[in-house]
Parts: structure tokens; C-alpha cells; sequence
């Protein structure tokens, strides 16, 4: 029998084989091989192009959750804590990151909700209204309530806490309403609360009622090392220099924060040390190790002062910008001294001094000149020309007896002698007139060396008068063709003793001024500016630079004839504090010693305008500035950009404008540094 083996077959392939593929071009001809490869890219390409279409419409780039940024600062912290931070720059820049409040900014530097979901001004704006937003959290997971925001108020309300806004919290009554809602009730309507909401950042109750005053002021945990907020960051870590100091403060990403979640994960602050030089606090050293950091690209962000030249070439890993903000600054004239209580002496002044000059020497130009603290570039978007007219200035100071004369501006003062010797006196005589005889003999000590003045008129006196009559024998004497003095008073005698001691004089007296700032390298520059435009027509000037407790002295005393000083106004300019009478005297900060009823009242009105009483404020504004300009108590100068340097690669910043440096972080959670390519919702 025979057997055969069956063989398994493999099912027939519906497709060519590696190695059938392999012969394919072999069995084509050159021209159908062509052709293949033709169709077979445009194939491959409409299917790529096909897919990254597809891919490209419906996905979008948007910014990463990635990265940590590194912001530089030169000094140390004190109070990360809400009610302290306001008297420290420092301190206020990480309360930014750290705590939320009522109100922040937006990009132009105008209020807006923060924890406030809605708000409304009532009864005229005695009463704020407002709710605040649900599912806010504290870093430590607690829930922000209504209770933690009236608990602030009422912290910074007791004087034995000496927190700096106290002033601004005075007379105010914080009320809950509802589980998450509130009042805010006024004495009167104030245009600038909304500010004083921004710059209220919230505590948490559960944290801190229980803590004596003592224990906050010592407590450096809760101060410095891990602060509980409810704001895009939280702490993470501190390392320190082995003096104790902080070298880097790092701060995390807030996953749970109410608002929109920061894209850069981690913010680390590095704080560069201050040098000690003569015994003295230089932050000279610092501000250069800062830029050095900045242009290296160490660091990734930094503010720097506006002295410094930016050189793009040199700064390559950096970009700059800049925000303009309310802080400005004038040349304040004391209005209590003889030379500065003249109107038109303060108006010459104004239109001699060069403003475009003196900001792009100190500042390199990073700002915009002013006429008037109403800083219309900034409020109104207005642009501000400088007023300068040196013609007209010296006409003024012409209208007011000082011409220019080899070199100086000076006015020639007539002074009368006031008194007149007419009787004739000798020997024996007493009286009034022997006293001032006796007066004038005695200025002259080789004629009258005893001196006595005491009405007599004796022979000490009769050698005295000899002694004049022989001193000027030429006009006295020989007239008379007398050898020696008679020792008399008469005639000739008479005339000389008067043209000599009581005749009517000149005396010239120069306009000169002292010119006092605070030590700071922009202001010490712009002051010497000012000194050498002013001696160019003449008027001599002594500038003073002061460091910062000696420069509060002399605003207290008011001992100057002029101080160069900064002040700074919120989202809308309440000049109040600067300008009224009433702020003339320590705590008050009317440098020019000013006053004006019209200016007072029209300041006060400003003040008790709402929110939503824009065209009466307008007209409050617009007589202040009338006030201001006309009278002339400052020059006003310029108001300078916040200048900050930045790493190149770092998007998302849309601050135009801002009240204080610190308000570039309103936005830091638009801030990136890397991009990604995501699906679309």
C-alpha cells in the first residue's frame, strides 16, 4: 500500500510578497516606472498635507505650564504680610504673588475685581457694595470668606497693630451682609477707595485671630518663610547666605487658584545684597551686579533704574520694557521764603528750565515731560508739550528789579538810613543825638577807640570828634583853613557824620538758591542739570543731595529753597494730600508750603467725588491744574517709565500702565516661557 504525504498548503496572498515587491521595478519599463514614482509622491504628500491640515485647524498653540522664572531684587524682605508690606517695595512685589485682594488692576492701571465677583456704589457713593467670588481657597486649603475680609479691615483698623494703611481705614465700617457678601460704609463719598481695595490684600482669619500683636511682628515663619495666601503663588523654599540673609525665595504654582492657573510653575526671587561702604548703604554695587545678572542671562527679569543706558548689542538675551506709571516729579519751591512767596519769581523760573533736557540726561529720556501733576499722558492719553520761554521769564524777573549784571542775576535794594544827626552838639550836650553820634564815631576804632555810647557828651567823646575832623581834614578843615580839629559838631562836620553812618545805601542782592534731593543717582543728576541751566542766565544755585533721613528732616523744617522730590498719585489723581493748606505741617506732604482757598476747595470736591460722578470730578481737576499752573509752588518736570529687563523668551506681559512698580504682576498669570500645540475643546 502505498502513502502519500499531504503537503499543507499556504492560503494565496491578496498582496505581492517582500520579495515579489522587490522584482516590481524590474518587469517596469523606464517610462512606467516614472510615472509610478510620480504618483506615488504626489500621494504622499497630499496624504502628509492632508494630515497636518487636519492636525493645524484643530489644534492651537497656547502657553506651557512650564518652567521657572528667575526675578531679581536688591534688598532683603520684612512683612510678607498684608498688614505691613505697603511701607517696603520689596515686601509689596511678593505680596503681589503671594495674597490676593478686593480689587487689582488691569493692563492700563485702572481698578478692577480681584476676590470681588460684583460691586456697586450707593446712597452717592457713601456705600460699597460687593460679593465675593465662590471656591476660593488659602494655600493651606480653607476656604477665603467674607469673615476673613472684614477680619482684615478690622486688624488694620486698631492702632495697636501700626500698620501703614490705618490712615486710609480710619473712618470706614466694614459690615457682613451674607455668607459672601459685604458693605463698606463711608463718612463720604472717596474717589480713590477703590485703590485703597487694591492695595488691601486679604489675611486669613483662621491664621492669625488668635495671635497677639508681639507674636506677628516675630512670627518669620508666617512673615517670610511660608506666608498663607490665596494668590497665584505659594511659598515653596528659601535658601540663605550664611549670614542669615535670603539669597533665593522660590514660590510654587497655586493649583488650587480661584482665577486663571500661572503658567510658569515656579517664580524664585533672588535678592541681591546691599553693600556697606563709609559706614553708609550703597545700592550702587547691587543695581550693577542686577544688570550684570540681567545681560548675562543669569537671571530672567528685573526692574533697573532709569539711569542706565540699554544697548541692545550688549543686552542680547533681553528685552526691555517699559510701563508708564503716576510717580513724578517736580522742583518744589518753598513759598515760605522771601525769594519763592513771588508768584512771578516761581512762573520765571518755570519757563527758564529746560524739561526735555533735564529728563533725557537723568532718566535717558524713559518717561514724558509734565506742566501739572494732572498727568494728562497717563489719565487722558494726551500728549504734554513743554512750556519754556526765556525772553518771557526775564521780562519777569525784570518786573520784579533783578537784571542780569557781570554774569549773576541780581536786584539792587535801596536801604534808608533811617536817621539824621541835625543838631549842632558839643561838650556838655546829652541826649539821643550825642548817642548816635556816639554810634557812628564808634565804627571807625582809630577815631573813637573807648567806644563808650552812652549819651554823654564828654571828653572822650570831644577827642573822638576831633580825631573825624582831622581823618577828613581835606573836606572838613581846609574848607575852613583850620589846622586842627575844634571838637564840634556842625556845619561840615555835621554833613560828613551823615553822609558817613545815615545816608541812604544800595545794597545788591544776587538771586540765589539752595537746591536740595534725596541721594539716588537719576535725581542727583537731573539736580545738577537744573544748576547749570539756571547759572547759564545767571542765578546761582547750590544743590545739596541728602540721604533719606536727612531729606524727611528737612521736609519737616521746610529748610530749602527748593527740593527735586518724586510723589505718586493712584488710578486717579487724588492731590489732596500734596497740595492742601492743611498738609503743610508734619505728616503733611506739601513740599512748596502752598496756600490757596480756591485750590483747597476745589481739591476737597475732587475728593468726594464717586465713582460715577466722572464730569463733576473732571471740572475739580481741571480748576486745580488752572490753580497749579498760574501760581507756579513747583516746576513740574516728568514723570519717568518703570524700566524693566527681561529674558527674551518670556511672553504674555500686557501691563501698559501701572500706579507702582509692583503692579506688573497684576497679569503674572499670563506670563510664559514656552509655547505648545494642544487640541482644540
Amino acid at each position: 500500500m502505498l502513502f502519500f504525504k499531504k503537503t499543507e498548503q499556504k492560503p494565496r496572498s491578496f498582496f505581492p510578497s517582500f520579495g515579489q515587491w522587490a522584482q516590481f521595478f524590474k518587469i517596469l519599463k523606464p517610462k512606467e516606472r516614472f510615472i509610478f514614482l510620480f504618483l506615488l509622491t504626489v500621494f504622499l504628500t497630499s496624504t502628509t498635507y492632508s494630515c497636518l491640515s487636519f492636525y493645524y485647524k484643530n489644534t492651537e498653540i497656547v502657553p506651557a505650564s512650564y518652567g521657572t522664572l528667575k526675578y531679581g531684587i536688591i534688598g532683603q524682605p520684612q512683612f510678607i504680610n498684608p498688614l505691613y508690606a505697603q511701607s517696603s517695595e520689596i515686601d509689596k512685589t511678593i505680596l503681589e504673588l503671594v495674597f490676593s485682594g478686593l480689587m487689582k488692576y488691569d493692563e492700563n492701571g485702572k481698578p478692577t475685581p480681584d476676590l470681588i465677583k460684583d460691586y456697586k456704589f450707593i446712597e452717592n457713593g457713601k456705600i460699597f457694595e460687593f460679593t465675593i467670588k465662590d471656591n476660593v481657597k488659602w494655600h493651606d486649603g480653607e476656604p477665603l470668606t467674607i469673615d476673613d475680609v472684614i477680619f482684615t479691615i478690622e486688624l488694620i483698623q486698631n492702632p495697636s497693630y501700626l500698620s501703614p494703611l490705618y490712615s486710609n481705614w480710619t473712618s470706614v465700617e466694614a459690615i457682613k451682609t451674607a455668607d459672601n457678601k459685604g458693605i463698606i460704609r463711608l463718612n463720604q463719598p472717596y474717589s480713590n477707595l477703590l485703590d485703597n481695595l487694591a492695595a488691601l490684600k486679604i489675611m486669613p482669619k483662621h491664621i492669625w485671630k488668635d495671635m497677639p500683636v508681639q507674636s506677628i511682628f516675630k512670627n518669620e515663619k508666617l512673615n517670610i518663610i511660608s506666608p498663607i495666601g490665596s494668590g497665584p503663588f505659594k511659598a515653596d523654599n528659601i535658601i540663605q547666605n550664611k549670614d542669615g540673609k535670603i539669597r533665593i525665595l522660590t514660590l510654587k504654582a497655586n493649583k488650587d487658584y480661584f482665577d486663571k492657573k500661572p503658567h510658569i510653575q515656579y517664580f524664585q526671587i533672588y535678592f541681591l545684597t546691599e553693600k556697606k561702604e563709609d559706614n553708609k548703604t550703597s545700592s550702587g554695587v547691587a543695581r550693577k551686579e542686577l544688570t550684570d545678572l540681567l545681560r548675562n542671562g543669569l537671571l530672567d527679569g528685573g526692574m533697573i533704574d532709569n539711569s542706565i543706558t540699554y544697548d541692545e548689542k550688549k543686552f542680547d538675551k533681553t528685552k526691555k520694557y517699559n510701563i508708564k506709571n503716576t510717580d513724578y516729579f517736580a522742583i518744589f519751591l518753598n513759598t515760605q521764603t522771601k525769594l519763592f512767596s513771588n508768584a512771578k519769581i516761581r512762573q520765571a523760573i518755570n519757563l527758564i528750565t529746560d524739561k526735555e533736557e533735564i529728563m533725557a540726561k537723568s532718566i535717558n529720556g524713559q518717561g514724558y515731560v509734565i506742566n501739572s501733576p494732572i498727568l494728562s499722558e497717563f489719565y487722558n492719553d494726551t500728549q504734554t508739550t513743554q512750556v519754556r520761554d526765556i525772553e518771557k521769564a526775564k521780562e519777569l524777573l525784570t518786573e520784579e528789579g533783578f537784571v542780569q549784571k557781570n554774569g549773576s542775576i541780581a536786584k539792587t535794594i535801596k536801604k534808608s538810613g533811617g536817621f539824621e544827626l541835625k543838631k549842632n552838639l558839643e561838650s556838655g550836650d546829652s541826649g539821643a543825638e550825642v548817642k548816635k553820634l556816639q554810634e557812628c564815631l564808634a565804627r571807625d576804632k582809630e577815631v573813637y577807640p573807648d567806644g563808650t555810647i552812652n549819651g554823654n557828651f564828654g571828653e572822650n567823646t570831644k577827642k573822638a570828634v576831633i580825631a573825624f575832623q582831622e581823618k577828613y581834614a581835606d573836606e572838613i578843615l581846609k574848607p575852613a583853613d583850620l589846622k586842627e580839629g575844634t571838637g564840634k559838631v556842625m556845619g561840615v562836620t555835621l554833613k560828613k557824620l551823615n553822609e558817613i553812618c545815615f545816608a541812604d545805601s544800595e545794597e545788591e542782592t544776587k538771586l540765589s538758591i539752595i537746591l536740595k534731593t534725596v541721594k539716588n543717582p537719576s535725581l542727583e543728576i537731573a539736580a545738577n542739570e537744573i544748576k547749570k541751566q539756571w547759572e547759564t542766565i545767571g542765578i546761582s544755585v547750590d544743590v545739596q543731595v541728602l540721604d533719606t533721613n536727612d531729606i524727611k528732616k528737612a521736609i519737616v523744617k521746610k529748610d530749602y529753597d527748593a527740593i527735586l522730590f518724586g510723589e505718586r498719585l493712584f488710578s486717579s489723581p487724588d492731590l489732596l494730600p500734596y497740595w492742601h493748606s492743611s498738609q503743610i505741617f508734619d505728616p503733611g506732604w506739601n513740599l512748596s508750603a502752598f496756600q490757596n482757598e480756591d485750590l483747597d476747595k476745589a481739591l476737597e470736591k475732587a475728593r468726594r467725588t464717586s465713582d460715577d460722578q466722572q464730569e463733576e470730578r473732571a471740572e475739580s481737576l481741571a480748576e486745580i491744574e488752572k490753580i497749579l499752573t498760574e501760581e507756579s509752588p513747583a516746576i513740574f518736570l516728568y514723570s519717568n517709565d518703570y524700566q524693566y529687563l527681561l529674558n527674551k523668551n518670556l511672553a504674555g506681559l500686557t501691563t501698559k500702565k501701572a500706579i507702582d512698580q509692583t503692579r506688573v504682576f497684576d497679569n503674572i498669570s499670563n506670563w510664559y516661557l514656552k509655547e505648545e500645540r494642544v487640541w482644540k475643546k
